[in-house]
């Protein structure tokens, strides 16, 4: 599984050559999670091998590895359609996220080595240098945050509460890119809770690491709250504008 989320993909062919639907997969994954291709669209087979100028075999198994990963669902005689989300998913996803990625944070404090701790330091820092000087896309500010995270997850110790962030990571990556702040003018933001939590982590302090941790998630939380109600207004007022001019 990479940073943000998805999944490893499988080489094939020959020289190690990635399969057609793992490319498929990849892509299409790409337009869900960065909302190219909305909640609730129907996706249909025949015209996806059409515009990627493939047969169907590829797309039916690309589909079926996003079905796996709870993007789309199968609707019998009509297609896929990309599965929708709520409020319900973003407080299960970083109420459960506050609780496990604290717990790794005391944990890292507690056990991991100085010279882990500095190389976490150091990736950070350099993660952030890249993203000022390169031109920043949303998928580049969210492989920087996964980074971060899944980084203290295995610092933890701990391989099973690793891997339960990391599907939680997975699971919220479409709520994540909703976040305001998923821009170069997050960044400092973002690297200013981070190194405050490399601080907590480098001074042993197992209760401010999980503290700070827990508040860096439940912000985002919040963000991305007050972004759903807010685009939910928009669209009524756009609604009812069109309802008057009807009349």
């Amino acid at each position: 599984m990479n940073a943000t989320g998805g999944r490893t993909v499988r080489n094939n062919g020959p020289g190690g050559r990635v399969s057609l639907a793992d490319q498929l997969y990849h892509s299409i994954r790409n337009k869900i999670i960065t909302w190219q291709i909305s909640s609730d669209e129907i996706l249909v087979e025949a015209r996806l091998a059409e515009e990627y100028n493939v047969s169907k075999t590829p797309v039916r198994e690309a589909l079926a590895l996003l079905s796996q990963d709870g993007l789309v669902e199968v609707l019998p005689r009509v297609g896929y359609r990309v599965t929708p989300i709520s409020i319900q998913d973003v407080h299960e996803v970083f109420n459960l996220r506050a609780l496990l990625e604290g717990e790794a944070a005391a944990c890292a404090a507690q056990r991991a080595t100085e010279t882990e701790l500095e190389a976490l330091q150091e990736a950070d820092h350099t993660w952030a240098e890249k993203l000022r000087q390169d031109a920043l896309a949303p998928e580049d500010y969210l492989h920087f945050h996964d980074a971060f995270h899944l980084h203290i997850a295995e610092l933890s110790g701990n391989a099973r509460l690793a891997g339960f962030i990391a599907r939680l990571l997975r699971d919220g990556t479409r709520l994540r890119m909703r976040d305001p702040l998923m821009s170069l003018r997050g960044l400092s933001e973002e690297q200013e809770d981070s190194q405050l939590i490399v601080r907590g982590l480098i001074e042993r302090d197992a209760a401010r690491a999980r503290n700070l941790m827990q508040d860096h998630i439940m912000e985002s939380k919040e963000r991305i709250l007050r972004q759903i109600v807010q685009q939910g207004e928009n669209q009524r007022i756009q609604l009812g504008k069109g309802g008057k001019e009807r009349h």
